[in-house]
């Protein structure tokens, strides 16, 4: 599989490996107009000859050879020796080495040699292209195995990060999840505030590539941009794929894309695999489901999710991807009780529906709405105050939880407010917790009748202070005395 991998991935090598196995990826960053050159090394333990160095410890050693050709002339070398850690047993290794190069074109050529075992080498061929950039760009992508914030300053730490290079741009059976670095040069030059970042997935299949999925994030422009995406893999089937990040203006036009290609292997997804092949009869209860009762649980799941698993989701949506939807489904709920997934997933069901009952407003499930949303997502509130005939107020609720995770210390309040005065649609208007609605004019909002006292709807020129006393004159008001202070 990895020599596979290696000659449609690794094009610019024109030797093989033959005995070391070992992945070269390089990559071309910038620093202002000054180009260089990164160069990660990967050393498979087992194909790498090892010395004892103390009592029963060992290490390898390997000898690399350099070299950068322009215009056929050797313009710089290196020698050097990368060395293992001292272990106890055979294990796989890495190196970082950065090189300084000034604007051209360069083949390099990278001679590998193992100095415990005679005649155990490799060699590598590729060509890198020095030209800072003058107007938007984006630097070559590195897939990462490992990434976490770091205080010290190792080859790998880069921008209070340690990086670790993804292997072969290789995705094992074993990979859950894998991460993209870029960056990207001078969206300063827009004349917007901000630009956008569309990162998507083409799966390829011999000469054709077909989408697979895609991301788009709003971005403020800066010189130097640092891009770091953790992307799920664990839905990804078996195949070739190319990642591309593009960057757009803010009209959707493309200004430059750059891309990468790497192989997933998914013996648990492949395209023919279906979710009764993986899961057998512990995911019977699944398989009892019709397409529509998913859809309706996969749909009432929505508000608990992350970014990324929403995008995924939606991708099965719009792909009509029937096994990928039930795998979906079934992942989620595995993880919660891997012996019987179904016990959770029959006691969400059971919330679904009584959520989709209770705020039913005519629009959609009762769980899409903003109340249910919130009730899926946070569970129900410890307090819930309904009002609906408080004078110079439109219809209201308020809902208060004593705390929530990642929310801080103290009472977190929900307003919603039925805009329409009929049906049950209320509509999320005003909150202090992380990630939701705030809204600093709700006042105005919820009190919408012209014959509150001393408050003027049609003056857009009240000042803050005059507004403020108006509101002050309701002191009945629930609305009031829950958010005065938020």
């Amino acid at each position: 599989m990895k020599t596979h991998l290696l000659s449609l991935i690794f094009t610019f090598f024109t030797s093989s490996i033959f005995a070391i196995d070992a992945s070269v990826y390089p990559a071309v960053f910038y620093n202002g107009q000054a180009g260089y050159a990164e160069f990660h090394y990967y050393f498979s333990g087992p194909s790498i000859g090892w010395k004892s160095v103390q009592d029963s410890a060992m290490q390898a050693t390997a000898e690399v050879l350099i070299t950068f050709k322009k215009d056929g002339q050797i313009v710089k070398y290196d020698k050097y020796h990368i060395a293992s850690p001292i272990v106890m047993h055979a294990m796989d290794f890495r190196d970082l080495h950065r090189y300084g190069l000034k604007p051209g074109n360069y083949i390099v050529d990278i001679a590998i040699s193992d100095l415990s075992r005679e005649n155990n080498k490799a060699s590598y061929q590729t060509k890198i292209n020095i030209q800072p950039p003058k107007f938007i760009a984006i630097s070559d992508l590195v897939l990462l195995s490992a990434l976490k914030e770091s205080q010290t300053r190792t080859v790998f730490d880069k921008y209070g990060y340690h990086m670790e290079a993804l292997p072969f741009n290789y995705i094992n059976a074993n990979t859950k999840e894998f991460i993209v670095y870029a960056e990207i040069y001078h969206t300063d030059q827009l004349k917007d505030q901000e630009y956008s970042l569309r990162l998507q997935f083409e799966q390829l299949d011999g000469s054709t590539a077909k989408p697979y999925q895609g991301f788009t994030k709003k971005r403020a422009s800066i010189d130097k941009d640092i891009y770091i995406k953790t992307l799920d893999a664990q839905f990804m089937p078996s195949g070739d794929y190319r990642l591309i990040l593009e960057v757009r203006d803010n009209s959707g036009a493309l200004i430059t894309s750059n891309s990468v290609a790497f192989h997933r292997d998914n013996p648990r997804l492949s395209p023919s695999t279906t979710f009764a092949d993986l899961n057998g009869e512990k995911g019977n209860f699944i398989e009892k489901l019709t397409p529509k009762e998913i859809d309706y649980y996969l749909t009432a799941l929505i508000p608990t999710l992350s970014g990324t698993k929403k995008k995924l989701l939606k991708e099965y949506f719009k792909t009509k991807n029937l096994e990928g939807k039930k795998q979906f489904l079934y992942s989620h709920f595995v993880k919660e009780d891997p012996i019987t997934p179904s016990v959770p997933f029959y006691a969400f069901a059971n919330i679904a529906k009584k959520v989709d009952k209770a705020y039913y407003s005519g629009f959609g499930h009762g769980f899409e709405s903003d109340r249910g949303r919130i009730f899926l997502k946070y569970g129900a509130p410890n307090d819930q105050i309904k009002v609906e005939n408080e004078q110079f107020a439109l219809p209201y609720e308020i809902w208060v939880y004593d705390n929530l995770p990642n929310n801080g210390s103290g009472p977190i309040k929900f307003l919603f407010y039925n805009r329409d005065r009929s049906g049950e649609n209320f509509i999320l208007l005003h909150s202090n917790a992380r990630e939701e609605r705030r809204n600093k004019n709700w006042k105005k909002e919820l009190f919408r009748d012209d014959s509150m006292p001393g408050f003027d709807f049609g003056n857009t020129r009240m000042k803050e202070t005059e507004m403020d006393q108006s509101f002050n004159n309701h002191p009945n008001s629930m609305a009031i005395r829950y958010f005065q202070d938020l």
